[in-house]
Parts: C-alpha cells; structure tokens; sequence
C-alpha cells in the first residue's frame, strides 16, 4: 500500500510568504545602515550656499566652497521685507552675527540627520538619498534670537500702526484702511521671510527683496456694517404734537452706500484705503416751515348780530367762549354738543329766548343756536365735511337762510370733519353784540408743500 504524503498546511504558506520579504527588507535596511551609508561623508542633497557637498568629506567639502566668495557674501547678505503700507524691515548678516565658519556650517551639513540612533540615522539616510526635489540647504551659523527679535520688534510695531489706522470719519467722507485692527501680520511667517531671505542672499551674493502680504481678512465686511448702524440717522421731517400742539425738530439724514463700501473694500489690497462718500438727506419739512404754516391761512369767516336780552347774550357768550381757541387735527370731527356741553344753570347759563317747534320759547341756554349758525355760515363755503346740521324751523334775524345751524342737548347737532392735512383752529369773539368767527388753517392749494407730518404712535 502505497503511503500518502503529508501537505503543508495553509497557514505556514501564508506565513512563509509574510516573514520572507520582511526579513529581505530587514536585511536590506542593516545593509544599507551598516555598508551603504558612510559614516564619514555628509548625506546625499546636501548643499551649503549653493554647493552640493553631498558624499563629501567634511574636508572635501571645505575644499569645495570658495572660503573667499563664502566669506564675502557672509557679510554682505542682507533682505528687505516691504510691507502693506511701505515700511521696510531691512536685516543685514551682521545684525544676526552670521558667522563666516566655514568649517562650523560644513559640521552643522555633516550632522544633519544623524544622532538619534542607528534606526533613525539609516532611515534619514534614505530620505536623503531619494529626496531630491527638495535637498537641505545648509545656512550660515546665526543668533536664531536676534532675527527673530528684530523680526518680532517690527511685526509689532506694524500691527499697533495698522491697528491705530481706525475709521477717520470727515464731514463728508469716511476713510477706511483694510484690515485695520485686524492685526494681520504674523510674527512667524515675518520670521520666515526674513530667514528665506538672508538665505537667498547669501547663496546668490545679493541683496534679497521680498514683499510681505497680509491675509484676507473677512471681517472687513463687519466693519462697514457696524459703522452703516452706529452712523445712519433716518431723515425726520419736523412733526406737530397734536397734544401739545408743539412741533418737534425735524432730523437731516445721514448715510451711505453700504454695498458700494464693501465692493470698494473688496477690490483693495489688505493695509490700502479706501474713500466712502457719506450722503446727507434733507428732510422734506423743517421745524420753520412747519410753525410758519400752522393756521397760516384764513379759511372761513363770520360775523353776526345778537340780539335779545342780557340772557342770551350771556348764554352766547359762554358757547361761544367754550369753542374759542378750539384747535380740531387732521381726521378730528367736531361737535357743537361735546364742545359747548349741557346747557345747565349751574354753567352760568341763563334763559333766553329759542325756536322749539316753530315757535319762540325761553330756555335754559337759549339762543346758542346763534353760536352754531355762526360757525356753520362761516365753514359752508369751504371744503370742511359737514357731518350733521339742521336748519331752523322758521328764518332767523342775524342770518339769511341756509346758513344756519340749530342745536338741541342730545337731540341735535352741529358737526363737521376737518378733513384737510393741516389742523384747523377756531377763534371766537364777542365785541358788544358783534359775534365773530374765524377759522383757521393751510391753504397749500398752488402751495408746494407736503402734507403735515406727525408722529408715529
């Protein structure tokens, strides 16, 4: 019987095909540690100032640089870094006490990527050996504090200028600087430059110019905005406090084109200015022309006769002083019952003659119809609204007929509307048996004025 062979088993496969490369690779590696990589020449894409020292001797190398032009161009290296608002940050070599040691740079090249250990050493090798887009540059030996306090010193000094730099708000403009109080000019990236610069320098033998740019900044936007709220005055004309017939100052507008300021922002380099015209709005109606308007014109006007007793006369006297001076808004009607009252004698009012029903009677309060009809005849002709009147049952002496008005406690009434944009004030007088009625208002028939403002609430 034939004996059957024993089969490898699965997992020792797999395990042989996982340990085999990784011990090749392991391998691979020390070798590269222990033969490839030599301990006596710097790393490979190296260079110092320009030239390549890469698999030189620290002696090879300092045979390769020119120690005469290396010493040169160590003092003459210097960079300029111009800024938003055309300062300058100029370091020379000296300021930094950069060094003309050769053989101190060629040391700081030979020791780059060694030290940490045989591991690390090796695997710094290798990043060196293929990375060739981006060889280590070497730099003179400096006082790392020094440029970076000279370049920290300005950063400083720029930022408290651009911050200072706050909205100047003129008479008919504002002057906004970009960024200003943003303090956008960061220390690290200054530093940078000046160190990328000094570089530069040294390795070419000339001076090295760079510009710094600051970062947008998006709160630019912000900034006209909160200006557009603290600065913008609606425009109010002057407005007539119905209550106490005062008229308030009027207010002149102040604004400007917030779109417009932010596209203008928008368009400018970080640390410019830019201009914002302010706008001024006029309001349509001052507190002058609104005083000079009120009860301006004569609307209506009416004198009549009274006749009868001293009670009548006392009766018309007393309505009559009741409605003087009335002043009625806009919308506001008027009312010869709610104004003048109850006829009662504990008013002051006394009997005197009156119509009721066609004929001659005496009441208490008798002969106010005169009042009315005065005022009536003197609105009829005009534009005002007549709400409620009723004439007389028979003609009346002091009137002709149709102008006149009778009134009657809680039955009858005399009322009308002023119904224009301008409040109406009544005046009264009784000179010795002469009644007289004047109305006042505005007239702004061929009269270029708005309607009379008034306030809100």
């Amino acid at each position: 019987m034939q004996k059957q062979k024993k089969r490898v088993p699965a997992i020792v496969i797999i395990a042989l095909f996982l340990i085999i490369p990784l011990l090749i690779a392991t391998l691979a590696f020390c070798w590269v540690g222990m033969y490839y990589r030599d301990d006596e020449r710097i790393y490979p894409n190296i260079s110092i100032a320009g030239t390549d020292v890469s698999w030189l001797t620290r002696e090879e190398a300092l045979n390769a640089l020119n120690l005469a032009d290396f010493d040169e161009r160590a003092g003459k290296a210097s960079v300029t870094i111009t800024f938003p608002d055309y300062s300058e940050l100029m370091i020379l070599g000296e300021d930094i006490n950069l060094t003309n040691d050769a053989e101190s740079i060629v040391n700081s090249a030979f020791n780059m990527g060694r030290g940490r250990g045989f591991i690390m050493d090796t695997i710094s090798f290798i990043q060196r050996l293929y990375d060739h887009d981006y060889p280590l540059r070497i730099l003179h030996v400096y006082d790392a504090d020094a440029l970076n306090d000279r370049a920290a010193a300005f950063t400083e000094e720029y930022n408290n200028r651009l911050a200072a730099t706050a909205p100047v708000i003129y008479s008919d403009k504002i002057i906004i600087t970009k960024g200003a109080g943003e303090e956008p000019a960061e220390m690290m990236v200054v530093q940078d430059l000046a160190y990328i610069g000094l570089f530069e320098s040294f390795e070419t033998g000339q001076p090295y110019e760079i510009e710094y740019v600051l970062p947008e900044t998006g709160t630019d936007a912000l900034l006209i905005l909160d200006l557009h709220k603290v600065m913008t005055v609606p425009v109010e004309s002057a407005a007539l406090n119905v209550e106490t017939l005062s008229v308030s100052d009027c207010v002149v507008g102040i604004n400007f084109d917030f779109v417009g300021a932010v596209e203008l922002l928008n368009e400018a380099e970080t640390g410019k200015t830019i201009t914002i015209p302010i706008e001024y709005i006029q309001p349509e109606t001052s507190r002058e022309l609104l005083e000079s308007m009120l009860f301006r014109d004569l609307i209506g006007e009416q004198t009549t006769w009274v006749h009868g007793g001293s009670g009548r006369v006392t009766n018309i006297e007393i309505s009559a002083e009741a409605i003087n001076g009335l002043v009625l808004t806009p919308g506001e009607e008027f009312s010869f019952n709610d104004i003048v009252g109850v006829r009662h004698s504990s008013r002051g009012f006394k009997p005197g003659g009156a119509i009721v029903g066609g004929e001659m009677v005496t009441v208490i309060g008798g002969g106010i119809c005169q009042t009315a009809s005065t005022l009536y005849s003197a609105i009829r002709d005009t534009e005002l609204k007549v709400t409620e009147r009723h004439p007389h049952s028979r003609p009346i002496p002091y009137l002709p007929r149709g102008r006149d008005a009778t009134v009657f406690w809680n039955k009858l009434d005399f009322r009308f509307v002023n119904n224009t944009d301008y409040p109406l004030r009544i005046d009264f007088g009784l000179d010795g048996r002469h009644l007289t009625t004047k109305v006042y208002g505005t007239i702004i028939d061929d009269f270029p004025t708005p309607p009379l403002p008034m306030p809100a609430g």
